[in-house]
């Protein structure tokens, strides 16, 4: 974080750096601590996963206030059969329209860290069977499904990064706050999920403390800019 914050300072000065951290701890340590107020004082803006903890709560340094933290979402249609009634195996191959801000089939994964006293959780983005290269053996490509808020993290530092390059001078609080505003509300519940293909529903239940200001809407959060 320091020698990010250093390139920001330095080489970067004027440009937008954006930091994805898919990681986390029980606790907040003064050397973290001193790491991300320098960064965030030098204008680099931080994103991090909110933690895979459930109930058990936030882990750090997404529970720091000042970084904008992110829970996991996840599809109820992720492994729904086929019109045929075949399991799909790969279901981003299926022919599914898109639905710009609609949450009836978006559900808070049971794993995702929900907002106890204190910590402050921001918004959700999905993190539950997420598509991505995997090394399995040396050498040979390969794709995996994972699972995670470092999964749902990303998602939202690939937006922050689109809003800093349309705004360059954007600070850490203005980010926080649009992405919070923008963010399309989901209400405590439960949903029907398969936990995989071929695999019968079994519910997933979330309450408030699990969503932030709702899933990231990363149309509204640009036109915010403009």
């Amino acid at each position: 974080m320091t020698y990010v914050a250093d390139l920001k300072m330095g080489p970067l000065k004027g440009s937008p750096v954006v930091i994805n951290m898919s990681l986390g701890g029980s606790e907040l340590d003064a050397v973290e601590k001193a790491a991300l107020d320098y960064a965030l004082e030098a204008g680099v803006l931080i994103v991090a996963s909110a933690g895979n903890s459930g109930e058990a709560g936030m882990g750090y340094p997404g529970a720091y206030a000042p970084v904008v933290s992110v829970a996991a979402t996840g599809w109820t249609g992720e492994w729904k059969p086929d019109a045929k009634g075949n399991p799909r195996t790969w279901w981003y191959a299926g022919d599914v329209a898109e639905k710009p801000g609609v949450v009836d089939e978006t559900y808070i994964a049971d794993f995702s860290s929900r907002e106890l006293p204190g910590p402050d959780l921001d918004v959700a983005a999905p993190g539950a069977w997420v598509l991505g290269a995997y090394q399995v053996n040396q050498g040979q490509q390969a794709f995996y499904y994972l699972g995670g808020t470092s999964m749902a993290a990303p998602h939202v530092a690939g937006l922050v990064a689109l809003m800093a390059e349309k705004d360059p001078g954007l600070t850490q609080t203005e980010t926080e706050t649009i992405l919070e505003s923008t963010a399309v509300a989901l209400d405590a519940g439960c949903a029907a999920v398969r936990p995989g293909p071929g695999a019968a529903p079994a519910e997933v239940c979330w309450g408030e403390n699990a969503t932030g200001h709702g899933l990231v809407n990363a149309v509204d959060a640009l036109a915010a800019l403009d």
